[in-house]
């Protein structure tokens, strides 16, 4: 099923579906910044996938995979500002110093379908009986 997102309600309801799942696609804070410093918040599982752990009225938790740390996204009145198109969602950054920076977020859910669908079982055939036609004595 694909993401279609056009508001914060669309968002909103997106997170509460299971397995709901945010990777960040572009971070312009980050990728202004030396290389070193882009390794540390790679390693610290920047551009890893999260998936909702817990929401509320204001803010959503995330579990980064494969690191032992969680990560909140918070929504309030700055939300006028986010931009959503299908299956991303752009949160601007508002810093006092440096340019406007902007965190590019991907949605995705979990593929429905099997992954490798069963083959239809066949019934076995049974051998045609065999037909006497006469005794042999």
């Amino acid at each position: 099923m694909p993401v279609v997102l056009r508001s914060l309600s669309d968002f909103k309801k997106f997170l509460r579906k299971p397995g709901a799942t945010l990777r960040i696609v572009q971070n312009t804070f980050v990728e202004r910044q030396d290389a070193a410093a882009r390794e540390a918040y790679r390693r610290k599982g920047l551009y890893e996938p999260r998936t909702v752990r817990a929401l509320s009225k204001r803010a959503a938790v995330f579990d980064v995979a494969g690191h032992d740390t969680t990560v909140w996204l918070y929504w309030d009145r700055g939300t006028r500002h986010w931009r959503f198109s299908g299956d991303t969602v752009t949160v601007p950054l508002h810093a006092t110093l440096g340019p406007p920076d902007a965190v590019v977020y991907r949605c995705s859910l979990p593929d429905a379908r099997p992954s490798k669908p069963e083959p239809a079982r066949r019934p076995v055939p049974r051998p045609a009986p065999t037909v006497q036609t006469s005794f042999g004595f």
